[in-house]
């Protein structure tokens, strides 16, 4: 389709777009608009992780239609995407993280150009997070309990803190919550909270321009101001509260590395050898 990029063609280079992978873990609410964002924007190449199928109680607030619903979301979510365009190479896998080793989960990462984590499980954010600081940047999107807003994290290997240096250090104890536990210590997975679709794409728009200034900021100097390594958390409000004095308004914060932080580990480490925060308040 020589057309498709005729309407932001002069704000970036295509082909540098076209050339990269993202490695998308999570395709709910938050990572099906974020998947369409991309490969709308000019990205080629993703690979989806999510074990879950479509229910009907999804099509409120994500890319899924009612003809999907009871069809594994990475099957659908590759069609959806297909249809925007033909070309795109889409590795869907129906699988979950926890039944992906260490080795084969790295291998993943070190073939991708950007790790994107977008579950609602804290204990598979934190491992993303640990595997990926050494050898790719990476975005964690989370949006807080009836989408009163939301974090949009980025690490860039050895120049921001990681993942788990920032959980719980910037938000501190009067933060809107993220969300409860719905299965307890045996999974650590977070109950789906009420939320309107407008409020989550609020969180993901920003997710995404991030995501892809990590990818062009290399080739392209307009794009650095996004990834500007001294503030790495965007906390994006929805509604006024908390540090947000008016609705719609979004604060950078900044973080500093812990001394005992996967930061500081070997890029070879196993998670199994680590203390990885599953996302807890303190």
């Amino acid at each position: 389709m020589n057309d498709f990029h005729s309407r932001h063609r002069s704000l970036f280079d295509p082909a540098v777009l076209e050339t990269k992978r993202v490695l998308l873990v999570g395709a709910g609410s938050v990572g099906s608009a974020l998947a369409m964002l991309l490969v709308r924007s000019g990205v080629e190449h993703v690979t989806i992780f999510d074990p879950d199928v479509v229910s009907a109680s999804n099509l409120c607030r994500t890319v899924y239609v009612a003809a999907d619903v009871g069809a594994p979301k990475v099957h659908v979510l590759a069609k959806h995407l297909r249809a925007i365009r033909e070309s795109v190479d889409i590795d869907a896998r129906d699988e979950s993280l926890v039944d992906v080793d260490d080795d084969a989960l790295s291998a993943e990462i070190e073939r991708s150009d950007l790790v994107v984590a977008t579950t609602d499980h804290p204990p598979t954010q934190a491992r993303l997070g640990a595997l990926s600081y050494h050898r790719k940047p990476a975005v964690f999107a989370g949006v807080y309990a009836e989408g009163v807003g939301g974090e949009v994290l980025w690490t860039r290997p050895d120049e921001t803190p990681c993942y788990a240096c920032v959980l719980g250090a910037v938000r501190g104890a009067n933060a809107p919550p993220r969300g409860k536990t719905d299965y307890g210590v045996a999974t650590g997975q977070l109950a789906a909270e009420p939320a309107l679709g407008v409020d989550i794409l609020a969180v993901t728009v920003r997710a995404t321009k991030i995501g892809l200034a990590l990818l062009l900021a290399p080739h392209d100097a307009r794009f650095a101001e996004f990834v500007d390594p001294t503030r790495s958390v965007l906390l994006v409000g929805n509604r006024a509260g908390w540090i947000w004095r008016e609705p719609f308004e979004t604060v950078w914060a900044r973080a500093v590395r812990k001394d005992d932080c996967v930061c500081h580990l070997a890029p070879g480490a196993s998670t199994a050898d680590l203390d990885l925060d599953t996302g807890d308040e303190p």
